[in-house]
C-alpha cells in the first residue's frame, strides 16, 4: 500500500495537482495527463487507501508514459463524510507553501461530496484553479474563481485498454497491477499482431461460415473428445514443437470451401478421412478464437477512424477474481467489450456475458458496454428473432446482441453503434 505522507513533500514554485480519490478513477487520470503537473497531493480515505487506489492511479499514469517518483506526491487521509475534516487537512496542508510561487489545480470531480465540498472550501480564496469533469465528457469546467469561468475545455487524451483497466486496480497479469511490465504490454499485443497478419485466412471462414460450419462443428466434437479421454497428455501434445496430430471421418461432403480451408492450415485429406495437426494456437482458433479474431480484426480497422485501442483475449485479476475477456477496446475514454461465439456449445455462453458483464460492475466496479455477437441460432425464437428473456436480461447488463447471421456487414453495424451513436 502507498503509505500516506505526513510531511509536505511538495516543493514551493512547482505546479500542483490536487486529486480527490474516489472508485472512480478516471477522471483523476485524464486531469493529471492533461495538465501534466509536476506535483501531486491526493485527498483519499481509509476504504480508497485499503483498495490500493492511489497505486493503481499512478500505475496508469506511468503506463501512460508519465510516472511520478515518492517524492513527487502526498496522501492526506480524511473522513469521507466529513466537510470540517477534509477542509481543516487541507487548510493545514496550504500553510507549508508559499501560494503565489505555486500553481494549484484542485479536481473536484472525485471524492464524496462531502470531500468536495470541504475541498472547495478550502481552497476558496487562494491564488488556485479548480476544474471538474462532467465525466463520461472529455472536457472540463472551471467553477473557480468564478471571473475565469468559460465554455467547457476540451480534453484530448485518450487512454488504451490496459491503462484503463490498470486505474481501476485490474491486472492483466496475475502479479498485479504494480508489476505489469512493458513485456506484459507487448505480450498482449503480439496476440493482436497474431491475429491481424492471419486475418486473410479468417475472413475467409467467416465468409464461407454456411458451407464450413459442419466441418468446424465436428472438428471442435472431435477435439473435445480427446481432451475429455487424456486431458494432461492433450494439453502436452498441443505444447509439442510438432503439436497434436490427429485424423477422423468426415460425415459430410468435401466441398470447394473445405478443400481451400485445408491448405490454408496443412490439412490433409484422403477420402472422408481428415488428418489435421494444432497447437495450442490452433487449437483454441478453431474451438471459436477464429470469431474472436474475426471481430477484432473488424474493430482494429475502427482504429483508423477514431477507436483508440484493441485487444484480444485479455485475462484480468483483481482481488483474487479472474475474468477472460474475447475483445476489449476503448472510445473516447469509455471501455467496451465483446464476447464472441461462433457455435452451439456445450456450455451456454449466451449467459457468460450477462455474467461477466455483472463481474466488471460488481467485482471492479466499471460501467461498460458490451456485445455478444453470434452466429449461433439458439439465441433465436419459433419467429426468428432474438428471445425476450435474452434481450431483458442484455438491457439489463447494458449488453446488445449482435446476431451475426443477420448481419450482413460488421463492420458497418459496429461504426454505427460506436462511432456514430
Amino acid at each position: 500500500m502507498v503509505p500516506e505522507a505526513s510531511p509536505v513533500k511538495l516543493l514551493n514554485g512547482a505546479s500542483v495537482m490536487v486529486s480527490l480519490v474516489s472508485q472512480q478513477t478516471i477522471p483523476n487520470v485524464l486531469a493529471i495527463l492533461h495538465f501534466k503537473p509536476e506535483r501531486l497531493l491526493f485527498v483519499s480515505t481509509e476504504k480508497m487507501q485499503q483498495n490500493h487506489t492511489v497505486e493503481a492511479i499512478l500505475k496508469a499514469l506511468e503506463i501512460k508514459g508519465l510516472p511520478f517518483s515518492s517524492e513527487q506526491y502526498d496522501i492526506i487521509k480524511v473522513e469521507e463524510n466529513s466537510v470540517k475534516d477534509c477542509m481543516d487537512k487541507l487548510k493545514n496542508w496550504t500553510k507549508g507553501l508559499s501560494l503565489n510561487r505555486s500553481k494549484i489545480i484542485v479536481n473536484l470531480t472525485g471524492g464524496t461530496k462531502m470531500m468536495s465540498i470541504g475541498a472547495y472550501e478550502a481552497f476558496k480564496g487562494l491564488p488556485c484553479q479548480m476544474i471538474y469533469i462532467p465525466f463520461p465528457q472529455n472536457e472540463f469546467v472551471i467553477p473557480y474563481p468564478p471571473h475565469n469561468v468559460r465554455p467547457p475545455i476540451p480534453i484530448e487524451v485518450r487512454l488504451r485498454v490496459v491503462e484503463y483497466l490498470t486505474a481501476y486496480g485490474i491486472s492483466i497479469t496475475a502479479k498485479g497491477i504494480t508489476n505489469i511490465t512493458e513485456q506484459d504490454i507487448k505480450r498482449i499485443e503480439q496476440r493482436g499482431k497474431l491475429a491481424r497478419d492471419r486475418f486473410a485466412k479468417t475472413k475467409f471462414i467467416y465468409d464461407h461460415y454456411p458451407r464450413l460450419k459442419p466441418f468446424l462443428k465436428q472438428i471442435w466434437s472431435e477435439l473435445k473428445t480427446l481432451e475429455q479421454k487424456g486431458p494432461n497428455e492433450f494439453q502436452n501434445a498441443l505444447k509439442q514443437e510438432q503439436g497434436l496430430a490427429f485424423s477422423f471421418t468426415y460425415s459430410h461432403f468435401l466441398n470447394e470451401d473445405l478443400h481451400t480451408l485445408f491448405r490454408h492450415w496443412g490439412f490433409k485429406a484422403h477420402g472422408q478421412k481428415v488428418h489435421c495437426r494444432l497447437n495450442t494456437d490452433t487449437y483454441q482458433y478453431f474451438i471459436g478464437g477464429w470469431l474472436e479474431e474475426y471481430v477484432y480484426n473488424t474493430l482494429f480497422e475502427l482504429t483508423k477512424e477514431g477507436l483508440t485501442d484493441v485487444q484480444l483475449n485479455l485475462q484480468l485479476f483483481r482481488k483474487g477474481v479472474q475474468n477472460e475477456f474475447d475483445v476489449m477496446f476503448t472510445y473516447e475514454n469509455a471501455l467496451y467489450f465483446v464476447e464472441c461465439k461462433s457455435l452451439d456449445q456445450r456450455h451456454d455462453k449466451n449467459q457468460d456475458i450477462l455474467y461477466k458483464v455483472g463481474a466488471l460492475q460488481s467485482d471492479f466496479g466499471l460501467r461498460v458496454k458490451s456485445f455478444l455477437a453470434t452466429q449461433s441460432p439458439s439465441i433465436f425464437d419459433k419467429k426468428g428473432e432474438i428471445k425476450d428473456s435474452l434481450k431483458k436480461r442484455a438491457r439489463h447488463m447494458h449488453t446488445e446482441i449482435l446476431p451475426l447471421t443477420q448481419i450482413g456487414n460488421l463492420k458497418r453495424v459496429l461504426r454505427e453503434k460506436i462511432l456514430q451513436n
